[in-house]
């Protein structure tokens, strides 16, 4: 994969990243980096030139996407709501097949090769149970401004490590998650103005960095002897939660002319992963 490719990948992650509904870690996943990314991240002091100048690309790539292009597509977002979630699902759908594929070479690696297709139901099923309870059972309220200073940064290190869920996790959306728990506008803020954000509050920036590198530290470290345990088994999964994601982006409001250039715009966005990623 050139670096070029590469930065492009990063750029789409770190602008799913803002996305609610839309993964940072499918878009990893579909477009072959995600693997790459473990590996290079858990043995960035065994391999260091090949890890280090992959995860350089690719976080400024993502660095962009989540900084300078989230401002834009939060445009697209909040003016063309059902055509932007359209493309995200378009770009999820077309990497499929290529999920697939690496289960069925995982084969001649020592694995079964083959997909387990209840681990990945179950995964699909509860990816809808989930949708559907975030949407009308759990509507958690965590007030960053509460003027206790213990509660202020716990939410703070809570909302970092929720947010490196879906950094690592494919399928799971951290701006999803931090919808529900009142926190994603705060984010998101921190996201678009880093710099800014962080000179007049870095008192709130600190305890949100520690759970992001918490959370991501922990869970890369699962995910990466997972995958080297069970690789078939753990991809059907998160197949089953890519798949799980799809319902989520489904346009609630959209009008005539909308719903078709949107699925205009699916069907190029479908071709455009599925040949990116063959």
């Amino acid at each position: 994969m050139s670096f070029i490719n590469l930065f492009l990948i990063g750029i789409l992650i770190g602008t799913a990243m803002i996305v609610p509904g839309v993964s940072g870690g499918v878009i990893a996943v579909v477009f072959g980096v995600y693997n790459k990314m473990i590996y290079a991240l858990t043995n960035l002091f065994k391999d260091f030139k090949k890890s280090f100048s992959f995860l350089f690309v690719l976080a400024i790539g993502i660095l962009i996407g989540a900084v300078w292009f989230s401002n834009v597509m939060m445009f697209l977002y909040e003016a063309h709501e059902a055509i932007t979630k359209l493309a995200f699902m378009g770009l999820i759908l077309g990497g499929v097949p290529f999920l697939f594929k690496e289960v069925k070479i995982s084969g001649e690696k020592g694995e079964s090769g083959k997909i387990n297709y209840i681990a990945l139901a179950l995964t699909f099923i509860f990816c809808l149970i989930l949708l559907f309870l975030s949407k009308n059972v759990f509507k958690i309220d965590l007030d960053a401004k509460t003027n206790s200073f213990f509660a202020a940064n716990f939410n703070l290190f809570l909302a970092g490590v929720i947010y490196s869920v879906g950094k690592v996790v494919p399928g799971v959306s951290g701006s999803f998650l931090l919808i529900t728990i009142g926190m994603y506008e705060y984010v998101l803020s921190v996201m678009a103005h880093p710099i800014t954000f962080g000179l007049r509050q870095i008192n709130k920036l600190i305890p949100f960095i520690i759970g992001l590198v918490f959370g991501v530290s922990f869970l890369l470290k699962i995910m990466n002897r997972l995958l080297k345990e069970k690789f078939s088994l753990i991809y059907s999964i998160i197949i089953g939660f890519v798949l799980g994601s799809v319902p989520a982006l489904i346009p609630n409001d959209f009008s005539v002319n909308e719903l078709i250039f949107g699925v205009i715009i699916l069907i190029i966005c479908c071709v455009l992963s599925y040949k990116l990623t063959k």
